[in-house]
């Protein structure tokens, strides 16, 4: 298994209330999204939109929660999720919610899925990269300290920084004296993809 698929692996062990096949569902979806589906495999026969028909708990989650509450910023990446619904809320307001949940854990699990992928590839051509958060609206307490640092093949600190992460890799080139001509400095970027 890729190390991007283990450390999805890893975080979908921190969920509670999903079953071992519903597990399996998601990290067999990831596979397909990374075309790395097997075809001895079959497709997932868990419909994974039931998943948000019930409750269930993510301690990376509610640890990200209370930091952005504590410091009453929710990056962009949180539409929806700044408020957690009481029991005693309408069912439609909760389904709603635990809806934009699993979105924002799915979301999570495929950007933990390619990250290191990404970040090796560059490292193999040879091309520095560092953390850019996407200018897409609202701050975020975390990646604004973290733009634009430089990261190297084995590091820990890659986006997505957190749920939600709206931060991207991006190669730092370095223009050769004479080239580039009206540009300012030396070096320029350009987005990671």
């Amino acid at each position: 298994m890729s190390n991007g698929l283990q450390a999805a692996r890893l975080a979908l062990a921190d969920i509670d209330g999903f079953s071992e096949p519903e597990r399996e569902a998601i990290l067999t979806l990831l596979r397909i999204g990374r075309g790395q589906a097997r075809a001895d495999q079959p497709p997932p026969a868990v419909p994974l939109p039931f998943l948000a028909d019930r409750q269930f708990t993510w301690s990376e989650f509610d640890r990200w929660h209370a930091f952005f509450t504590a410091r009453d910023t929710f990056p962009s990446g949180w539409e929806g999720l700044h408020v957690i619904p009481s029991s005693g809320a309408p069912t439609a307001v909760r389904v709603a919610y635990r809806q934009r949940k699993l979105n924002l854990l799915l979301e999570w699990l495929g950007m933990l899925t390619w990250r290191t992928s990404e970040l090796g590839r560059y490292t193999r051509q040879g091309v520095r990269v560092r953390i850019v958060r996407q200018e897409d609206g609202g701050r975020c307490p975390v990646c604004e300290s973290l733009t634009p640092h430089e990261v190297s093949y084995g590091s820990d600190l890659l986006p997505p920084l957190h749920p939600g992460c709206r931060c991207v890799l991006m190669t730092v080139a370095t223009v050769a004296p004479g080239e580039g001509a009206g540009t300012r400095g030396r070096h320029h970027s350009r987005a990671a993809s």
